[in-house]
């Protein structure tokens, strides 16, 4: 079963996201659903647009609120990124044996080093990457 734009809004409303950002998040759709087909497994989206209210307040939770330790450039920010709950490391493994087809997907991921129980993928390539680079990057 597909993850659907219901879902990944996470009780927000298109209407009040700008269009840029819900643009974004059709791509960001697309693209998971392709992973998810592929993947063949149920995925559980965790986490996906974000104002930076919210985002602030993520890391408020997390005992943080220095802004030079917040990513203020997150793609959460822009409609750009989806975390997928990954108890387990399945999924992990299942991207890290898939790689290519990911990036032929046109998805790139935090390292798994750095996201213990989920998964986070995003639709621009981090800074540094080029082709023949790994799609993993540390954030």
């Amino acid at each position: 079963m597909a993850i659907s734009m219901k879902e990944i809004l996470m009780g927000k409303k298109l209407e009040d996201i700008p269009k840029d950002h819900a643009a974004n998040l059709a791509i960001v759709l697309e693209r998971i659903n392709k992973v998810r087909e592929k993947y063949g497994k149920p995925m559980t989206p965790t986490s996906v647009y974000r104002s930076m209210a919210e985002h602030l307040a993520i890391y408020a939770r997390k005992g943080i609120t220095d802004k030079k330790l917040i990513p203020m450039k997150s793609k959460h920010l822009f409609g750009q990124a989806i975390d997928i709950a990954d108890p387990n490391g399945e999924l992990d493994k299942w991207c890290r044996a898939n790689e290519k087809f990911l990036l032929e997907v046109g998805l790139w991921l935090e390292h798994d080093s750095k996201t213990p129980g989920w998964a986070h993928f995003q639709i621009i390539p981090y800074g540094s990457w080029a082709n023949g680079k790994t799609i993993w990057f540390m954030p």
